[in-house]
């Protein structure tokens, strides 16, 4: 079976309305829309922190990267074998300089939150936490019926 192409023109009374923006100004308009359109309590979504989950034999290896964050204000919880972190960032006060115009802001302040479903062998007792250089390491362990045994085989 054969497949034709169709061979239209293209219509020159249609033009698009992006013909006059390059690719990164366009990109960075719709990003600063985006930005200026978000509410308060909404900042949530944007502050979403980096975070690596890891499996060992004995464990679950939780980390996050936290810059800027003291460890006072994190909360761990674990709830029906789900993990939650939340947190807030302070905002940095910065001293009017009428010299300084800033052409981009980035770094948020307000607050986060990060859960994640672990199964039903943790151990959530003896988890442990560390915070240390912006960095957030959760560990849980397995209870001992999930960790892996070695079975001897008979002679």
């Amino acid at each position: 079976m054969s497949k034709t192409l169709s061979t239209r023109k293209p219509n020159s009374s249609l033009r698009s309305p992006f013909r006059n923006l390059s690719p990164r100004s366009f990109v960075e308009d719709a990003f600063d829309h985006f930005l200026s359109s978000v509410g308060e309590g909404q900042m949530t979504e944007l502050m979403d922190t980096a975070m690596d989950v890891a499996e060992t034999a004995s464990a679950f290896e939780i980390k996050l990267d936290l810059p800027g964050v003291s460890p006072d204000d994190v909360e761990i919880f674990v709830d029906n074998n789900t993990l939650t972190i939340r947190g807030k960032r302070a905002e940095t006060k910065e001293e009017k300089d009428e010299k300084k115009q800033y052409h981009r802001i980035e770094r948020f302040s307000g607050t986060f939150a990060r859960s994640i479903v672990l199964p039903n062998s943790i151990n959530e007792d003896e988890a442990v936490a560390e915070f240390k250089d912006g960095v957030l390491n959760i560990i849980v362990p397995k209870t001992e019926d999930a960790q892996p045994r070695k079975i001897s085989i008979k002679k």
